[in-house]
């Protein structure tokens, strides 16, 4: 379907469309929504491209239903629920700005940048957004957040406190063409972006119950609730958003360069530490908990410590 928003016309998948419906009927109703957009476990598949039309939708409808007041007075939902500023690529602006936005406004969060970061780092993100999203609830924001892999995100996200999982993914179609002009066609496969699969509360409960009993990271373990298609287009506008985007790289990156490695003695005092208490739990069948205790840690805080990550970084 088509829709007006900034005095531009946009697509929108039908069905889609119906699921997002739900959403904004229900929002006025004291509810706040998280919406996931991954990529199949692939970049460069146009996850922000249909997280933009999913926020001028949702922003377009809030402008059409109304909210009633006190002596009968009736508003728009809000007027002006998406634009530039509520974009973010960190997601400590995204709840610093979020506390102060206008009641039922479309906040767009893209952790694909800070993907980049170590392992470590991704898991601290997604631990302070489980933090703020369980807080938030009376601030009836439409949340719609595109990371790079639903499979790496934390139960708490990726089931209990998400509606819906739209999964961006590539095409790929083989055809015989002569793609060098030489009279002569060659086997070629065919990439298409654009496609995407749309799974509900319950399938995409389904797909991460599958992951975690499996550890196989497949979409296609469950059946999704429908597959559509998605246009090309920047609701934003390509130019500032990419701008927007190239900025916060820079910032991030500035950020990562000012950050110093532990020096190396501290490294080997973690290395010397995690290969004692591997040393008593292997030889002497010493329990973890029982170590633990011993150092005056938690189980958990000793476990962490224990894995191994390539880019543990402190302020020094």
């Amino acid at each position: 379907m088509k829709f007006m928003w900034k005095e531009k016309e946009w697509y929108i998948n039908d069905f889609l469309s119906t699921q997002l419906d739900t959403i904004t009927y229900n929002i006025k109703k004291d509810w706040d929504f998280v919406i996931l957009i991954t990529g199949d476990r692939m970049v460069r598949v146009g996850k922000s491209i249909i997280a933009m039309t999913v926020c001028a939708y949702l922003a377009y409808r809030f402008a059409q239903l109304h909210t009633s007041r006190d002596k009968g007075y009736s508003a728009p939902l809000n007027k002006d629920a998406y634009n530039m500023s509520n974009l973010f690529f960190d997601n400590k602006d995204m709840v610093e700005a979020s506390f102060k936005k206008e009641k039922y406004s479309v906040i767009h969060y893209d952790e694909g940048r800070e993907g980049l970061a170590a392992n470590k780092a991704m898991q601290q993100v997604q631990k302070d957004l489980v933090d703020f999203f369980t807080e938030c609830g009376q601030m009836n924001h439409c949340f719609v957040i595109v990371a790079p892999d639903f499979f790496d995100l934390k139960e708490m996200m990726a089931v209990s406190r998400s509606e819906i999982l739209i999964n961006v993914y590539r095409k790929s179609e083989n055809k015989m063409m002569d793609i060098y002009k030489e009279g002569v066609k060659k086997p070629v496969t065919v990439f298409s972006r654009g496609h995407f699969e749309f799974f509900s509360k319950k399938k995409k409960a389904q797909l991460y119950d599958n992951f975690r009993t499996t550890r196989r990271k497949w979409y296609g373990a469950v059946k999704c609730d429908f597959l559509g298609d998605f246009t090309d287009q920047y609701p934003l506008g390509e130019e500032e958003y990419k701008a927007k985007k190239r900025e916060a790289l820079a910032r991030f990156q500035d950020r990562h360069k000012e950050e110093k490695p532990l020096s190396n003695k501290v490294v080997k005092v973690i290395q010397q530490r995690s290969e004692l208490v591997n040393w008593l739990k292997d030889e002497y069948n010493i329990p973890i908990a029982k170590i633990s205790k011993r150092l005056g840690l938690t189980p958990k805080t000793l476990y962490n410590s224990l894995v191994e990550n390539d880019d543990i970084r402190v302020q020094v």
